[in-house]
């Protein structure tokens, strides 16, 4: 098992983040965690695209590592700041799109899409956020991201 050694201590890749994207999405939570843990390393040294991060943050959660996935989470909503909303008529068809896809928050985001929708991944990294405060009962604390959602008809 040679091949295995020969990743050790090596920079995640931009492929690395599509396989990690990939992993999340068919429900290979096993390999999801593999390909995790070198990005939270990397993590510690330098920033990781929102994508990644969500992703990461998503496993975490999803192995119900909260405090970890919220760590992960506030880094990638440090990178988006605060991007432009949504004018009215993309706000509608928002709403409903969100309606009709109420397991959103478990998707992973496509790391290669990410430019053009800074506020939909601001929308999905609070989200998760909010769900990670809310397993960790920090209610209060979730407040915020709680009334941020709700502006987008989306309710834990």
């Amino acid at each position: 098992m040679e091949f295995l050694g020969n990743n050790k201590g090596s920079k995640p890749s931009s492929g690395n983040a599509v396989s990690l994207y990939r992993a999340l999405a068919v429900g290979d939570l096993p390999a999801a965690w593999l390909l995790t843990g070198p990005f939270l390393e990397q993590g510690k040294k330098e920033k990781l695209s929102a994508s990644t991060s969500f992703n990461c943050g998503l496993c975490l959660y999803q192995l119900e590592e909260y405090e970890k996935a919220l760590n992960v989470l506030k880094q990638a909503e440090q990178l988006l700041n605060t991007p432009p909303d949504f004018d009215m008529q993309e706000k509608k068809l928002f709403f409903h799109a969100i309606e009709n896809g109420r397991q959103t928050a478990f998707l992973p985001l496509e790391p290669e899409s990410e430019k053009g929708l800074d506020r939909y991944v601001l929308i999905r990294v609070r989200w998760l956020a909010a769900l990670c405060l809310t397993a960790l009962e920090r209610r209060q604390e979730a407040a915020p991201m709680i009334r941020f959602l709700n502006q987008y008809h989306i309710e834990l």
